[in-house]
This record gives structure tokens, sequence and C-alpha cells, in this order.
């Protein structure tokens, strides 16, 4: 009778689950049947026409529907009446500025910023007058935009035009130079005395020779001069001092600049051997030849964004050239095929960057200089600057010059090469280079700032970060995947998290090495037309050392933005001498029995991948941008972070799935009764995420309501957060807790994955916000007068 009983409920067991899973089937088909209905109105670049929201516009507010009232604020949002919703207009608008041209021209008659004891900086100078000169010298030089001519057009340079460094300015009014912040001043507040203690010299005690080498005119030199970090904890303030000191005077120009358009790219190569600012060269005299202005002292206005539509009109941008679009990534990802695969595969030799490799490039360079040289010997009449006295490109050169020195170290004894601004305070620092170094993303460098408006930047600033290096790794062939932090807020909802100030990508060790051969410290400038954010390239020398460091060193390469000292971490991931662990011992047993190689990857902080746990790779967006994610996501992040796909609570921020959000607590438990998630006055938040979890529509247009802050997000983001829900249901099974990873005939995925193109800017431009619409709207009650623009 027992054994019968168990048989019987065993049969039932499995018929109810098939049942279950049958069902579960069908409401995942229904659910990508709707969402697919939905996703047809959005367009080819993934916006949706909020002219589209259909309401009863005859019928009172009071009387909609939930989901009409939602699809009325909405659209109150894109009209904008009084402006109300401004930070949703994310539009570039302040591309103008005014100056008198005497004020920047090398004259005896005035007295001009050649002379004054203040720098002056303002980017729309710099890209309006860059934009200008480059138009002019590729028309002439370079007409058809060729790479193999880069190096007939070469720039001047120096940061004090590219970086904003005019906090210096305070110590540079000062006439006495005795009265003059010095070195002993920057030592102050620090948490121990400096290994470096020769990191600063005083100016005043600097020779006439010493002081002509920084190449900076005598009278922007501060007290003190920076040559190095100090490596130790301080203050803000004088953190900020030395990053700007070191940029002013000792810091090495990039090798190049890429400009991003729409349509391609400009590349522009920069004369590494002197600093010039624009206004101690000929550029700005030549701009103002060229536009024929005679009236030296009434105003001129200069627009970058016109000088980069004139550009454009003159010489067309590059496209990727086939011969850097090794794994037909630009291909793939730009085809017309609506139901085409967008996933990229990529061979196991893309990981296999070894030693043998840093010894046969090494050999092949010098192979190169060793025949130009006995081609120029055997030929004495050669001008001295033709091919094969310099067949080695700028970048490349420096590529060999870093796998030499690299060779003279290993793994135990390699020294330190990225610097970080370590703070005193509950901002240690560890997220910001040192060199650029700006304040921290919190850190209020005048009375003028809020928090919310802290926030709001730092949102700007890493939205802008992540956008420009897939744009700028589209752009040149460059394969990349998001890791770590980005991958997981990657799953929630297709957004950064808002939390997060860690950008982290990952990439093939040998895409590390091009990466390095061919854009290492080469400026990239975004679309003009959408801000004018500037990120510096700056791989590590260390890249070809494959095992873990001794210390530090963990980081590859990173994306910079100059303009606040934050970047994203680059990592390469590829084969190595060290051990597996041991939840790999399975999958290293069964390809030995199978016969088949081992391919299993590290990166140098010792997060270990299988090839297969990453190709091939998906096609996806984030935050509105188009990026790639691992094949395998979801043991991917379970091995990495145990609860971090399941908790809904996180350092202050509840998940709003009716929103698709991450909402932090005071914006979201004020909408329930307080007594409902809390005991004894204490938020439980365990309650408070099943209020949140069970929130009815009723509820949701009560939050959009009742605060502008959540409905603009909700507006910037439910077109991406909506798509990457629908995203989710091809990706993973229906607990969202299982990855299925072979896609190849789906179809429906594919015609989503043809959406993911590059929109409008999720965020403000930089510059727009803090010099101008943060001041313009400030609230009223805080009744402060911002920054003047620079």
């Amino acid at each position: 009778m027992g054994i019968t009983f168990s048989i019987i409920l065993f049969l039932n067991l499995i018929f109810f689950v098939r049942v279950y899973q049958d069902e579960e089937l069908k409401l995942k088909d229904s659910a990508i049947e709707h969402k697919l209905a939905i996703s047809q109105e959005i367009d080819e670049v993934g916006e949706m026409d909020m002219q589209d929201i259909q309401y009863p516009e005859d019928k009172p507010y009071n009387d909609l529907s939930s989901d009409e009232k939602v699809s009325y604020l909405l659209h109150k949002v894109y009209t904008n009446e009084n402006n109300t919703y401004w930070l949703a207009n994310t539009t570039l608008t302040n591309t103008q500025l005014q100056i008198i041209p005497q004020d920047f021209l090398a004259t005896n008659d005035y007295h001009n910023w050649l002379t004054k004891n203040e720098i002056f900086y303002d980017p729309r100078f710099t890209f309006a007058v860059y934009l200008n000169e480059i138009r002019y010298q590729l028309q002439k030089k370079n007409p058809d935009n060729l790479s193999e001519h880069d190096s007939k057009v070469r720039l001047p340079f120096a940061w004090s035009d590219w970086v904003d460094l005019t906090f210096l300015n305070d110590d540079l009014r000062v006439p006495d130079p005795k009265y003059r912040l010095d070195c002993e001043w920057l030592k102050k507040l620090t948490n121990k005395d400096t290994k470096y203690p020769d990191f600063c010299k005083n100016s005043k005690d600097m020779s006439e020779e010493e002081l002509e080498a920084l190449e900076v005119p005598p009278q922007l030199i501060p007290g003190f001069v920076v040559n190095q970090s100090p490596m130790v904890q301080t203050s803000q303030r004088q953190a900020l001092l030395q990053g700007k000191s070191f940029l002013l005077t000792h810091q090495e120009s990039p090798l190049s600049i890429v400009f991003l358009t729409n349509e391609g790219t400009y590349q522009i190569d920069i004369d590494v051997d002197h600093k010039k600012r624009i206004v101690d060269s000929n550029l700005f005299s030549n701009y103002i030849e060229r536009n024929k202005v005679d009236k030296l002292d009434e105003p001129i206005t200069l627009n970058p964004a016109t000088e980069l539509r004139n550009l454009l009109k003159t010489v067309p941008p590059r496209p990727l050239e086939n011969k850097y679009d090794i794994y037909k990534m630009n291909e793939i990802t730009s085809q017309k095929n609506v139901n085409g695969s967008r996933e990229l595969s990529l061979p196991a030799d893309a990981f296999h960057y070894q030693q043998d490799e840093v010894l046969q490039q090494i050999s092949e360079y010098k192979d190169r200089l060793e025949k130009a040289k006995a081609e120029s010997d055997s030929d004495p009449d050669q001008p001295s600057n033709s091919e094969f006295t310099n067949p080695l490109t700028r970048h490349e050169l420096n590529h060999f010059k870093g796998l030499e020195y690299s060779m003279q170290y290993t793994e135990e004894d390699e020294p330190t090469y990225y610097k970080l601004a370590t703070l005193q305070g509950p901002d240690t620092g560890w997220h910001y280079e040192w060199r650029f170094f700006d304040g921290g993303l919190r850190y209020k460098k005048d009375k003028t700032w809020t928090e919310t408006q802290l926030e709001i930047r730092e949102q700007v600033i890493l939205d802008r970060l992540l956008r420009n290096w897939f744009r700028f790794a589209q752009e040149k062939g460059i394969i990349s995947w998001i890791a770590h932090g980005p991958l997981l807020s990657w799953y929630w909802d297709g957004l950064m998290f808002p939390f997060d100030i860690d950008i982290d990508i990952q990439m093939p060790s040998a895409e590390l090495n091009r990466l390095a051969r061919y854009f290492n410290m080469t400026m990239v400038v975004e679309n003009i037309e959408e801000g004018f954010g500037k990120y510096l390239i700056d791989c590590s020398t260390f890249i070809h050392h494959r095992n873990v460091p001794h210390k530090d060193n963990f980081i590859d390469a990173r994306f910079i933005d100059v303009d606040t000292g934050t970047y994203i971490d680059i990592t390469g991931v590829g084969k190595n001498d060290e051990t597996p662990p041991g939840e790999y011992l399975d999958y290293i047993n069964e390809k030995n029995d199978q016969g088949e190689p081992i391919e299993l990857y590290m990166d140098r902080r010792k997060h270990w991948l299988s090839l297969e746990s990453i190709v091939p790779l998906r096609y996806s967006q984030i935050s509105g941008v188009p990026v790639y994610v691992p094949n395998d996501i979801l043991p991917v992040l379970n091995q990495e972070y145990s609860e971090g796909i399941k908790s809904y609570f996180f350092d202050d921020y509840y998940y709003v799935p009716c929103l698709r959000l991450w909402l932090k607590s005071d914006n979201i438990l004020p909408i329930f009764k307080e007594s409902d998630y809390t005991t004894s006055g204490t938020v439980v938040p365990e309650k408070a995420v099943e209020l949140i979890k069970s929130m009815s529509a009723r509820d949701k247009v009560r939050l959009l309501e009742t605060n502008d802050e959540v409905l603009i997000e909700y507006f910037l983001t439910q077109k991406y957060t909506e798509l990457h829900e629908l995203e989710k249901t091809f990706l993973m099974d229906a607990t969202l807790q299982q990855s299925i990873t072979d896609l190849s005939n789906q179809t429906e995925y594919h015609h989503l994955t043809s959406k993911f193109k590059i929109g409008k800017p999720l965020r403000k431009s930089l510059f727009d916000y803090i010099y101008f619409e943060r001041v313009t709207h400030e609230d009223i009650e805080e009744n402060v007068e911002g920054p003047s623009p620079p």
C-alpha cells in the first residue's frame, strides 16, 4: 500500500511539474508576444515617440484610469511647459561663447590673457579653434581623411586648454611669491610622511633653466611645482592642487586626439615635443584670419558645434576600416537584417596573449627599425622624415618602449602604475585618478552646491563615461563587455546603479594589447553636438604580464574623464600560469575526458571565466548605450554576488518593480504608511520591500504625481527598461535564475537586438549642467549664487 501511494504521489508530482512548466512557458510566450507588440512603437534608434502616447484629452484627469494617468504625466514631462522638467531635456544648449579677440592675441598693444596672472579655460574656445584648424589642415593635407596620412596633421597641445586648471588662479593672483602656497603647505594634513619627499619643489627655489624646461609662461607657475604623486592621504583641496600643478607642468601630452561623430571619427596627431597653449601658438591668429575678423576690440562668437558641422561638410569623418574590424563587430552590429544575429563569437586565440607573443612583437619592432636604418644608411640623401627613417607610428613606438620596459620586471617586482587621489575622510579617493582629480563626486568645492545637485552631477559623469567608451570602442572595433557591478546593475533594469560609482569592463587579453598598440595615450572627445567630454586612454605598461601581481597593478587600462578624474577600469581576461579555483575542477576533468583544450581565463584581479561563459557575447544595452554582456550571465553574477540578483534593498536604495528603477528610500517610502514598514520607529527593509513589490497601479500613479525627480527618471528610462525586461525573457528562464545560452534560432530575440542603437544621451552634458542649468534652475529656497561659466 505504501509503495503504491509513493508511486502515485511521484507520478502526480511529475504531472504537476510539467503542467507548471507548460504554464510558465505559456505565460512567457504571452509576455514576449505582448512586449514585442509594444516594442514596435520604438523607432530605429530605440526612443519612444512621446507624442504617440495616448490618453483621452477630453476627459478630466481624475476620471482617467491609472494607465492613462501615467501616460498623461509622461506627456507632461515631454511637453515640459514652463521648463519645469528641464532635467529631461538632454540636448546640448550652451554652445556659443563671446570673446574679445584682442584678449587672446600676442600683441604689444593689449594687456591680454598672455600676460595676466591667471589661467583661462573654456572648452568652447578650445574646441572651436581646434576644429577650425583641423578642417583647414585636413582639407589641405589629408582631404580624404586616410589613416596612413594622419602624421601630416600635427597640432600643438597644452593641458591648460583642455582641463580646467583655474583652481590654481587663487595662488597665481598673489603678487608676492613669498606669500604664495608652497610645498610645505601641500605636505600638511597628510596621514603620514611621503616616501617621495622630492615630489614637489617651490617655484621660487627653481633656477631659470628649470622653470624654462616646464614650457609654461612664468606668470602661470604657482608657488609649488608637483612632479609626481606623493602617494599619501590628504585633504580634498591639497589633492586638487597637487594634480592640477602636475598637469600644468609635468604631465606628458596625449599622442593623438580622436573626435567622435555620428558618422565616424577624426584622428589628429599631437606635437609631443613641445607644450603650447592656443594663445602661445598660431592657432587663434589663424582662426581670426580665416574668419576675416577686422575689429579685434569688438566681440565675436565662437561655436564648436558649428565648427564641427563645417568640418563634416568639408572632410568626411573616417568610418571603421575593415583591417581594424578584426572580429567583424561593426559589420555584425550595423547589418540591415533585423532578424540577423548580433551575437559575437570570439576565437580562443583572442585570450591567448602571453609571453611568447610579447617576445615576438619586440622582435618584429626591432626588425622594422633595423631595416629602416639599413635603408637609410644606404641612401644618405634620403630626408630624415621619410617613411624609412620613421618606420613606426608614434603609438607603435610607445607600445614598443612599453614592451621592452615591462620585460625588465616580473609580477613580483613591477612598480605601481596607477596613482589615486587618496583622501582623508569618508570619501577615501580610491575612485579618482590623482592627476585629473577635481574634487570627490560628493565634494562641495564651493557653498553653491546642494546634495541633490551633487547626485545629479555624479549620474551625468558616470553615464557619459560609459556612453563614450562604448561609442569609441564601436567606432574602432575594440571588443569589450560590461563586468562586475555594471553587469549586476544591467541584470536588474538595464541601467546603471544610482549608488555605485565603479564602472568595470573586461576584454580579451589580445584585444587589450591591441588597444595599447593603437590607442594608448589617446584623448577621446565626445560628439561635440552632445557635450564637451574628454577622456584619456591610459594603458598600464604591465599589461603584458598576465599573472596576479604581487601588489597593485590589478587594473590593465583606464578610460579617464579628464574633467573629473573618474574612470572606467579595464581588465584583460586571458591565459595565465595561475592555478584555477576548485569550482572549475569538474570543468577541467570534463575537458580532459573529451580530449578538448581547457579554455580557462583570468584577469589580474583573480576573476576566472571559461570561454563558454564568455562567448558568444550578447549584444545588449545599458542606460541606452549598446554594449556586450557575457554569454552565461547568471553563473558569473552568482559566483561574484551571492545575493546580488535576489536582494531588493541595498545601501538605502530599493528596487521598485513597477517602475523598474532603484530609488532612494526618501523617494519611495513616503507613499506608504510609516507604521507599515517600521518597528518601534525604525525602518525594517524587509517590510518595505514587501510593500514595494506589491505596489498597485494607484500607488505608482501617486508616486509619479508627488515626486518630480522620480517622474523625470521614469520618463528618461522607461523605454530602455521595457526593452530590457523583454530581453531577459530570452536570455534567462522563467525564474530569471538560469541563463539560456543557445539563442541561435531565436529570430524574435535577434529582431529585438536590432533595436539596440545609440540614441540621445540619457543625461545632460556635464558642461551645461555645472555652469549653466544647475544655476538657472536652482531651488528658490537655496537662494545662493552659482559659479560663473569658465
